[in-house]
């Protein structure tokens, strides 16, 4: 099996496990917001209160995500897949707050209008993790709602429902 084809098939694999959707915001170096979506996000531990998600080292905004010392995790509802395409995109354009609903908050933070659960983090540890690097936030603050989450599953956004 070629290393193409082996990739592919680990990709696969990996998405079998069913996953919220997530966009990570920050500020830069010239404290312009920046956001990247991201379905890594795991809640670590309750006492202190963790999360984690992980970054491409190859991202175009890696570096502003490592460097950064407060972040937020917005767990996307349903309804935004929009947003979730948008934060997605491999190369950044400065202009994609501009099509987002957001606002500004705990520690200059950018926030995304309308999310189901967020969390205001400070940067407590990196770890190394192959291309990726592995962010550990200590979670500052909090907010959620009932809103149903968006999910991806088998390389596709999917809608959960309630029996």
């Amino acid at each position: 099996m070629t290393q193409v084809k082996q990739h592919r098939s680990l990709r696969d694999a990996f998405g079998q496990f069913a996953t919220g959707v997530t966009v990570v915001t920050t500020r830069d170096a010239d404290n312009q917001p920046i956001g990247i979506t991201a379905n890594s996000f795991a809640s670590v531990s309750l006492e202190p209160p963790l999360v984690s998600w992980c970054v491409d080292k190859s991202s175009t905004r890696y570096k502003e995500f490592v460097d950064a010392e407060f972040f937020t995790i917005s767990v996307l509802t349903a309804e935004q897949r929009d947003v979730s395409n948008l934060f997605a995109m491999r190369s950044w354009d400065e202009t994609v707050f501009d099509d987002a609903d957001w606002f500004e908050g705990m520690n200059g933070v950018p926030q995304i209008e309308g999310v189901s659960a967020r969390f205001h983090c400070k940067t407590a540890h990196l770890y190394e993790g192959g291309d990726h690097i592995i962010i550990v936030g200590s979670v500052l603050d909090y907010e959620s709602d009932a809103s149903e989450a968006l999910v991806f599953f088998q390389g596709n956004y999917r809608s959960m429902t309630q029996k």
